[in-house]
């Protein structure tokens, strides 16, 4: 990944030079459609086997995540991650909207992860290398540690952004996909929760 100087949020590119990426307008007409169709919610709980989880706002991801809380007794990771790196993780990603990365790929990748980004929307849900790592300020994440904090983590992330973003705010790029708007946030860590969360059962 090529090194970027950290940006202050008030200094925030627009990010103009990407070659290929779809116009917003562009991207809103293929999105609106597509997120209104989405399933609302999840399931809770399942029979075994991957589940096929659909989140389009934090809310939902908050409901799951109550469930899995109150389920470890039962709870079987399908994926190689331990919970408190799933959970970990997925804080680092919702903290990098405010805070941003240590890292970020070029603008020709962005660019095409963009456009990757815009099929997720249109799907309603992404499929992703659930051991691919985010580039996040605080470091390597390591293999386990104290459940507790990781669902506190993970909660007061999502709580910051609902209470403390706006569309108006002023956000970082993401790593992967450059310039997003706060819809776009969203629904980036909303469909990666689901893509992590579908990988364990209850």
């Amino acid at each position: 990944m090529r090194e970027r100087p950290m940006k202050n949020k008030n200094n925030h590119s627009e990010n103009t030079d990407s070659p290929g990426k779809i116009s917003r307008k562009a991207f809103l007409r293929l999105s609106i459609g597509s997120a209104a169709a989405i399933s609302l919610g999840s399931l809770a709980g399942c029979g075994g086997g991957a589940r096929k989880l659909r989140f389009n706002d934090f809310n939902q991801v908050m409901v799951e995540l109550a469930l899995i809380e109150n389920n470890l007794d039962t709870l079987e990771m399908q994926q190689e991650w331990s919970l408190y790196k799933v959970l970990t993780h997925l804080a680092h990603t919702v903290e990098g909207s405010w805070k941003g990365f240590a890292s970020y790929d070029s603008n020709a990748q962005q660019a095409v992860q963009y456009v990757a980004f815009a099929a997720f929307v249109a799907q309603g849900y992404m499929s992703h290398n659930l051991t691919a790592p985010v580039p996040s300020l605080e470091g390597e994440i390591a293999d386990d540690g104290p459940l507790v904090e990781a669902f506190d983590k993970l909660r007061n992330a999502i709580t910051y952004f609902q209470n403390n973003l706006t569309a108006e705010s002023e956000l970082y790029e993401h790593f992967a996909y450059g310039k997003l708007s706060y819809q776009e946030w969203e629904w980036a860590n909303t469909f990666h929760a689901a893509d992590h969360f579908s990988s364990l059962t209850y």
